[in-house]
């Protein structure tokens, strides 16, 4: 069998304040070591941050949806790309951790 990923954590300065970010930017919910627990693929939130992940790209069902909690959450859009695979946004959150979102063509989903 092929090895898959099997866990993502993205590393930020501050764990509670994250919660509160991605909380209301994805709707995450969180045991209380930072672990997402109503995602399938396992993620969790760690300190060390921030960081620049914006190689990970979290999809998302409507990007501009997104982008707009994003603005109001305190978070930023740095660069916005369109590809064959879907458009895109590389962004940050509240605290500078870097990431991509990702609204996937239909051929990609």
């Amino acid at each position: 069998m092929p090895v898959e990923l099997g866990y993502f954590t993205l590393k930020v300065k501050d764990v509670e304040r994250a919660k509160l970010f991605y909380g209301a930017l994805f709707g995450w919910t969180f045991e209380p070591n930072g672990h997402v627990n109503n995602t399938k693929f396992h993620v969790g939130l760690s300190r060390g941050g921030p960081v620049d992940v914006s190689f990970a790209y979290f999809r998302v069902d409507d990007l501009e949806r997104v982008l707009d909690r994003l603005a109001g959450l305190g978070g930023a859009v740095k660069e916005r790309a369109s590809n064959p695979s879907g458009p895109n946004a590389t962004c940050s959150d509240d605290q500078g951790t870097v990431f991509t979102l990702w609204q996937p063509a239909p051929a990609f989903e």
